[in-house]
C-alpha cells in the first residue's frame, strides 16, 4: 500500500512537472479593439483571445493586462485553465477619459503548475493604439463674436458677401464701395463704417489650427487652452460638413507620418474628410512642426484655392499682428477664433473676431 502511495505521489509530482515545462509552450495570447476611434466616455470593448495550441493542458494561467492613466482602468486581471487546444475569447469594457492616442500597453502572463510549486512570467508588449476624440460640442456653444456688432455665429457668414441680405455693420477699410458707407452708424461711431452682408457657400474654407500657444511653444505650453482649441476645431468643421460648405484643413502641429511639415488637406466635402480630420485632431501632440507665422508664409500659395480664413488658436500672440493684417490683404475673408482674449483689439477691423473655448458660459482668457 506504501508503495501505490509512493507511486501515485511521483506520478504526480512527474506530471506536474511535465505540465508545467510545457505550459508557456505553444501559448498565444492577442488582443484587439472592437474600433479605432472613440469619443470621450464611449465604451471601449477590448477583446483578449488566449489559445493553448497542444495536447496538454495549462493548469494554471493569470493574465495581467495593463492600459494607459488615461483609460478608467489600469490593470485587468484574471485567471484560467486550459485544456488541450482550447482557445477562450473575452471581453472587457473601459472608457477614454482625455482626448489623445492611447495604448493598451502590455500583458503580463504568468503560468503556475497544479501543486503551486513553481510559476513563471512572461511580458509581452502590445502598444494598440486607441485614439480618443476632443469633446464634441456645438458651434454656439464654444464660440461668441468679440464684437458685438458681428452678430450671431454662422459659419456661411464666413463665406462670401451676399448685398441682398445685411447682418450688421464694421469699420471701413478702403476695399468696400462707397455705396455700403452706413452713415447713420458712421456718426455714432465717429469713424466710416460700412454694412456687413450675409453670406452664401459658394466658395471653400480654409480652416487652420495653429497648435503654438507660447514662444518658445516648449516653455510652459497653455495646454488648457490648446485642447479648448482642438475642440472648436471640431465644431467648425462639424458645422461647416452640416451646411455643406467644402473646406480644407491645415496646421502646423507636427506630422511624424508626413514628408512635408505640418498638415495641408485640399478643399472638399464628405464625412469621410470630416472623420479623418477629427482623427488627426485625435492625434494632434502639443509639438509644432514650424511657428505660425512661418506657416502663414507657406499657405501664400494655395490662397487662390480658398474664399476664407478660419485661424483656431490659442492665443493670438504679439508676433502674430503683423502677420496677419499682411496674410488678410491678399487672402480675402478672415475669421479669428482665439481662446484667450489678449491682443484681439490690435487686429484690422476687417477680420471677424470670435472668442473659443467655452465652458459654462465663460471663455478661456488666460493672459500670458
Amino acid at each position: 500500500m506504501l508503495f501505490v502511495f509512493i507511486g501515485l505521489l511521483l506520478g504526480t509530482l512527474l506530471l506536474n512537472k511535465l505540465l508545467f515545462h510545457y505550459s508557456s509552450k505553444n501559448l498565444s495570447y492577442d488582443t484587439k479593439t472592437d474600433q479605432k476611434v472613440y469619443e470621450i466616455g464611449e465604451e471601449i470593448k477590448v477583446m483578449p483571445v488566449i489559445e493553448n495550441r497542444k495536447y496538454l493542458s495549462v493548469p494554471f494561467l493569470r493574465v495581467d493586462e495593463y492600459y494607459d492613466p488615461a483609460f478608467s482602468v489600469e490593470v485587468n486581471s484574471y485567471s484560467l485553465f486550459l485544456l488541450p487546444f482550447q482557445r477562450v475569447k473575452r471581453t472587457y469594457t473601459l472608457k477614454g477619459k482625455k482626448r489623445g492616442v492611447h495604448y493598451v500597453e502590455a500583458v503580463s502572463l504568468r503560468i503556475g503548475d497544479l501543486l503551486g510549486f513553481h510559476h513563471s512570467f512572461q511580458e509581452r508588449s502590445l502598444k494598440i493604439p486607441v485614439v480618443i476624440l476632443p469633446e464634441k460640442r456645438a458651434l454656439k456653444d464654444v464660440l461668441t463674436p468679440y464684437a458685438s456688432l458681428q452678430g450671431p455665429v454662422s459659419v456661411k457668414r464666413w463665406i462670401m458677401e451676399d448685398p441682398l441680405m445685411i447682418r450688421g455693420i464694421r469699420e471701413y477699410t478702403g476695399q468696400e464701395s462707397e455705396r455700403y458707407i452706413h452713415w447713420p452708424s458712421s456718426l455714432k461711431h465717429d469713424r466710416l463704417m460700412v454694412k456687413q452682408f450675409d453670406f452664401t457657400s459658394e466658395k471653400s474654407v480654409l480652416v487652420f489650427l495653429n497648435m503654438e500657444s507660447v514662444k518658445p511653444f516648449w516653455k510652459d505650453q497653455d495646454v488648457e487652452a490648446m485642447e479648448e482649441a482642438l475642440i472648436c476645431a471640431r465644431a467648425v468643421m462639424e458645422e461647416l460638413t452640416k451646411e455643406k460648405v467644402p473646406f480644407g484643413f491645415a496646421s502646423n502641429g507636427y506630422n511624424q507620418l508626413g514628408k512635408k511639415k505640418g498638415h495641408f488637406y485640399p478643399a472638399g466635402l464628405s464625412k469621410e474628410n470630416l472623420q479623418r480630420y477629427n482623427e488627426l485632431l485625435g492625434k494632434m501632440s502639443y509639438v509644432i512642426a514650424m511657428p505660425f507665422e512661418e506657416s502663414l508664409k507657406a499657405l501664400t500659395g494655395n490662397k487662390q484655392s480658398f474664399q476664407s480664413f478660419v485661424l483656431i488658436t490659442p492665443h493670438v500672440l504679439p508676433d502674430y499682428v503683423a502677420p496677419l493684417k499682411e496674410f488678410t490683404r491678399s487672402f480675402g475673408k478672415t475669421v479669428i477664433i482665439s481662446m484667450g482674449t489678449e491682443n484681439l483689439k490690435k487686429l484690422s477691423a476687417s477680420m471677424d473676431v470670435y472668442e473659443g473655448g467655452m465652458r459654462n458660459g465663460t471663455a478661456s482668457s488666460r493672459a500670458l
